[in-house]
């Protein structure tokens, strides 16, 4: 059997094999000079029939198909093809874009899925890396204590009742969504910018106040295995609130302090989105969707799409009196993406 080394080995190397996006580019309709491909036991099929015939082969198989000749080539790499199969599964009219974009949305789990794994906390902490574990580090509730109990009618929870809750000291961890291994995604990107969505549930304790932020981080490149590691404890982020609403933006005081206290640095990410709360002592035990990020009008270059919340309490309580978050939402939505002009 396989150690992990060897197949994370066997992994980058088929990363690096990837032809890169800048260079990425599909190839020509064949000239076609014979009726090849709609003959079938010496019966002729028009080549709208034949369309309609390969457009039932399962999407991530058909492009197979498109080795069997040039015509066939050509039909399933053409935007009537796919345009058929967005029609006949969504019941409405596909905006015209290239063929390759809806080959993506059929073909891959990248558009409309929650990319987020584990986001409740019932695998322990797979899927995630922990940037900073103040105070008595991150928790996992099941079910949450000194708040409401998960509502097993709300989607994101997958009838999930476990949370993660944070401490007296900044509890920060990240899930990265990375795009290395799909030249085709990283296009759509580059030139489509379709937008990006984030959201996550959050409750704090009845008894104790707690701040939570929820970041959207944009890179270039994949994050390194080992993140930096976090400043020493005892270092403390201050939070200020532009007005007395609770759940307004958080303003950081200090760039460099937040900076250094997350390991990752924000100076790295071609793009960054942030938004975060304020809850108060003894109002805060009921869960609610807060926080929203969309993110649009991002840079060329992306390869990895990062999700990261934070959280402490403002009491400076031992324990987990700090906020609890559940149901992580990070979504690519497709319908956001238009013809370029």
């Amino acid at each position: 059997m396989e150690n992990s080394e060897t197949l994370n080995s066997k992994e980058t190397q088929k990363v690096k094999n990837l032809e890169s996006v800048e260079t990425f580019k599909f190839h020509d309709s064949f000239i076609e000079d014979t009726s090849n491909g709609l003959y079938f036991n010496n019966f002729y099929l028009p080549e709208e029939v034949v369309l309609i015939i390969l457009s039932y082969i399962d999407p991530k198989e058909v492009l197979k198909a498109s080795l069997v000749c040039k015509k066939w080539c050509n039909l399933i790499k053409s935007d009537p093809f796919w345009f058929a199969i967005y029609s006949r599964v969504h019941k409405k009219k596909p905006k015209k874009l290239p063929w390759y974009v809806y080959y993506c949305l059929f073909a891959s789990n990248y558009f409309d899925q929650n990319l987020i794994k584990n986001g409740n906390g019932q695998d322990k902490y797979e899927h995630w890396r922990i940037v900073q574990n103040g105070g008595d580090g991150f928790a996992i509730e099941d079910s949450p204590i000194g708040a409401d109990p998960l509502s097993l009618d709300i989607p994101e929870f997958n009838g999930r009742t476990s949370c993660f809750a944070t401490s007296y000291f900044e509890c920060n961890k990240l899930q990265e969504i990375s795009l290395e291994s799909s030249p085709l995604m990283q296009l759509i990107l580059n030139k489509f910018k379709p937008h990006i969505y984030l959201s996550e549930w959050v409750a704090g304790r009845f008894d104790c106040g707690c701040n939570y932020i929820l970041h959207c981080k944009l890179y270039g490149k994949k994050l390194p295995n080992q993140l930096p590691s976090p400043p020493p404890l005892g270092r403390v982020l201050h939070f200020r609130r532009p007005n007395a609403a609770n759940r307004l933006p958080l303003q950081i005081i200090n760039n460099r302090d937040y900076v250094e206290h997350f390991g990752t640095t924000s100076e790295e990410a071609l793009h960054v989105q942030s938004n975060g709360t304020k809850i108060e002592q003894w109002v805060g035990s009921t869960w609610s969707k807060v926080i929203e990020l969309l993110v649009k009008d991002y840079p060329e270059g992306v390869k990895s799409i990062v999700f990261q919340h934070q959280g402490c309490d403002t009491q400076f309580w031992r324990g987990h009196y700090g906020s609890k978050m559940a149901g992580g939402v990070l979504k690519i939505l497709f319908d956001s993406i238009e013809p370029c002009t």
